[in-house]
């Protein structure tokens, strides 16, 4: 008997190299897909059974737990579009807008993650801070959204742009009063100081932080963090 009969490995059925992100990579494993950029996961799809415990998935759980009903989501940083996907699932009337910088991610997301099924969806193919600084460009009202959401990373990296006052300040305006901010970061233990850093500085633009680490894969967990406007 093979002890390895049944078994099943992982395979690349997509490799292309990105200006952005350079080398992604699509794998799968049963009913498994996952989007790697370099070595990080980028996204899963939502039917995984591994999507639900891992950061995406937890953080459309924790978010419902404090937002029941949601008008217009903004989400900065689509990927192959995980959240969009889980949060269409779990708010099946919200308006979703995603801003994905990378033309690439946008075409895989299309192509192995069902992008284009997703209702009430719109992507924006731009950089996110142009999008925040002018978003009567882009169709999006100050103060019209109920959750904003930023998931913006370069591999494992979260892009300094994110933690300034200024980026803090422009994505504040774009949400109602009451209305949530959410950041998912990475919290292997050498980012661990610069996310304190930033959790203590968004004390100065929103109030009612509270964060949640995500355990993920080996030694790359997430910390979720929320905050009311």
């Amino acid at each position: 008997m093979n002890i390895f009969e049944g078994l099943k490995m992982p395979r690349v059925i997509y490799n292309v190299e990105s200006k952005l992100n350079g080398r992604i990579r699509v794998v799968e494993v049963g009913s498994t897909r996952k989007i790697f950029v370099g070595n990080f996961i980028q996204s899963i799809n939502p039917d995984s059974p591994s999507c639900a415990k891992l950061c995406w998935g937890q953080l459309v759980e924790s978010l419902k737990k404090r937002v029941t009903e949601m008008d217009k989501v903004l989400i900065l940083g689509m990927g192959g579009g995980t959240i969009p996907h889980l949060i269409s699932r779990n708010y099946p009337n919200t308006e979703i807008i995603s801003v994905e910088y990378d033309e690439v991610m946008i075409d895989i997301a299309k192509k192995f993650f069902n992008i284009d099924s997703i209702p009430n969806h719109r992507i924006i193919n731009d950089d996110a801070l142009r999008v925040v600084i002018e978003p009567e460009n882009y169709g999006i009202p100050l103060g019209s959204l109920d959750v904003l959401i930023v998931d913006i990373f370069n591999g494992d990296k979260f892009p300094d742009l994110g933690k300034t006052g200024n980026f803090i300040t422009a994505i504040k305006k774009l949400v109602k009063p009451g209305g949530f901010l959410v950041f998912n970061r990475i919290y292997k233990e050498e980012y661990q100081e610069d996310v304190k850093i930033f959790i203590d500085n968004l004390g100065n633009y929103i109030k009612d932080i509270e964060s949640e680490v995500v355990a993920g894969y080996t030694n790359s967990d997430n910390i979720i963090i929320f905050g009311r406007v």
